[in-house]
């Protein structure tokens, strides 16, 4: 089982950015399941009913959210689309799946999103605790969790609280990738941030001049997006069947 998870993609430039690396991307690693992070794609403010549709005429299978699940008006629609899933650790009642279980030549695999709690403001449930919940109930081959954090820390411990318990943890939101992808001792495969697909010299996908002139001012300011400069596309390629897990950073 060979798993592409695409990083956030960022608004209309990351989005341009996917239309350029995606094909060479799934020719080259052939893979069996293809997750992308939504969270941004639309506007910076989650995933529209187009977008998801488009997307999984191209390959996509699954989408996973993140802060901005519930951002758009639209939202409450594009969370009842069979594919896409919003961090599982709101609390009791709230709208869409939190996970999604998918199956592929006899194997199954689950896939679920979490939302970390630390420098975040949501009003949410404990991540550590909900995983304890949700493998309650999962019997699949595979489990793979997009933890949607901004603290390398709380990525850390949750990475070796689930090691030896679900396949792979893969980090997002920071919008940077890094290169601390390894093997857990226990099996599990783990990067802290798989990165962001937009602009390469940006301010995690914003305006670099705006950016600048809120650090200075200490105003704030609706984040606009860099509109210039080139592309980066950054994903991960997971084998599950022979536990690799391989970076993927293309540039212009």
């Amino acid at each position: 089982m060979k798993i592409l998870f695409i990083g956030d993609v960022y608004m209309e430039r990351g989005r341009e950015a996917f239309d350029r690396f995606f094909p060479v991307v799934k020719q080259e690693y052939k893979p069996h399941l293809i997750i992308v992070n939504g969270e941004n794609i639309a506007n910076g403010n989650g995933l529209t009913e187009a977008i998801y549709k488009d997307y999984l005429s191209r390959g996509v299978h699954i989408f996973t959210l993140g802060n901005h699940a519930f951002s758009r008006k639209d939202a409450l629609s594009v969370l009842d689309e069979d594919y896409v899933i919003r961090p599982a650790n709101y609390g009791p009642g709230t709208p869409g799946k939190g996970a999604i279980t998918y199956r592929f030549n006899e194997q199954s695999i689950t896939i679920i999103n979490l939302l970390g709690r630390v420098f975040m403001h949501d009003p949410i449930d404990n991540p550590f605790t909900k995983m304890d919940e949700l493998l309650k109930d999962i019997s699949s081959d595979f489990i793979v969790v997009d933890f949607h954090a901004e603290a390398t820390s709380e990525k850390y411990a949750m990475a070796n609280y689930l090691d030896g318990r679900v396949s792979a943890l893969i980090g997002t939101h920071t919008h940077v990738p890094t290169a601390d992808e390894c093997v857990f001792p226990k099996g599990m495969l783990y990067i802290s941030d798989v990165g962001m697909t937009g602009v390469r010299y940006s301010v995690i996908g914003g305006n670099i001049q705006q950016a600048i002139r809120k650090f200075i001012t200490g105003v704030p300011e609706r984040v606009h997006p860099e509109k210039e400069g080139p592309l980066q596309f950054n994903a991960v390629c997971l084998d599950l069947t022979n536990n690799k897990i391989q970076r993927i950073n293309l540039t212009d």
